[in-house]
């Protein structure tokens, strides 16, 4: 007998209160999606648009001219006072997070942060049983949100200086044209 499909609200038990007790996290760009930066857009929140194709939360400093500060990392807008204001409308990458993504030419690697304060307070049985829950959750994930996800983070690493973490890597992607494909790892 399978095992009832994973809701991504139920990916991450239990980690807005490990989110509460750390307010580190949420500087981000807030990569958007195509329809979440049109949903963004039609509810009057500022997104910037990038190479006509890569999308973000409007979150930028300004300089004294009123030109955005690119090469630093703002805060999200929609984080205040230890949370997310936006939660139901949240981006698919922030929902994901810590699943982050490291990119090799054409192929990816997903794995979890091993800074995030949830995933290090977690002890070995709960870490693996997660592991196991993310991998189930990305294979039974939508094949086309799962290859727009990957294709927008494969933009951003090549627009963007990605941003050095230690990660649990836990499975991997080739990607074959505009597909990506799950492929065999070993970790």
């Amino acid at each position: 007998m399978s095992s009832p499909k994973i809701e991504i609200k139920d990916l991450f038990p239990r980690i807005s209160k490990s989110c509460k007790n750390c307010n580190t996290c949420c500087k981000t760009y807030g990569w958007l999606l195509k329809k979440e930066a049109e949903k963004f857009i039609k509810k009057g929140y500022s997104v910037i648009s990038l190479n006509d194709s890569t999308f973000c939360i409007d979150s930028f400093k300004k300089d004294g001219r009123g030109d955005l500060i690119l090469e630093e990392i703002p805060r999200c807008r929609f984080y205040q006072k230890r949370e997310c204001f936006i939660q139901k409308n949240k981006p698919l990458d922030c929902k994901l997070f810590p699943l982050k993504t490291k990119f090799y030419k054409d192929s990816c690697v997903l794995g979890l942060s091993l800074g995030c304060n949830y995933i290090s307070n977690l002890d070995d049985k709960e870490k693996k049983k997660l592991f196991q829950r993310v991998i189930k959750f990305i294979k039974e994930m939508n094949k086309k949100q799962l290859n727009e996800y990957l294709n927008l983070m494969q933009e951003v690493n090549s627009i963007s200086k990605p941003k050095k973490f230690w990660m649990k890597k836990l499975m991997a992607f080739k990607k074959d044209a505009n597909s990506w494909e799950l492929i065999p790892f070993h970790n």
